[in-house]
């Protein structure tokens, strides 16, 4: 069973999705991932976008909660842009 995602990062900023890939060539980091402060939790831009396509939003799950829900990752939440 799944849990709510909390946007931590941790998948986007392990494993960039298949639409950042066909987008931005394979990055370590998708350009469309960003920390939003006010909510304290990572956002994608890509699942923001208005122009995206219902098929988009269905490859990468959304709405259907965390694929990791035992990362460590969920339990501190923070920024992690300056990490290595």
């Amino acid at each position: 069973m799944s849990k709510p995602c909390v946007g931590c990062g941790w998948c986007c900023l392990q494993d960039p999705c298949m639409e950042s890939h066909r987008r931005y060539g394979y990055m370590r980091r998708c350009p469309d991932l960003f920390w939003d402060e006010e909510k304290k939790r990572y956002m994608c831009g890509l699942m923001l976008d208005p122009e995206m396509s219902e098929q988009v939003r269905q490859s990468q799950h959304e709405g259907q909660g965390c694929y990791a829900p035992l990362n460590s990752w969920r339990d501190d939440v923070r920024n992690r842009d300056n990490e290595k």
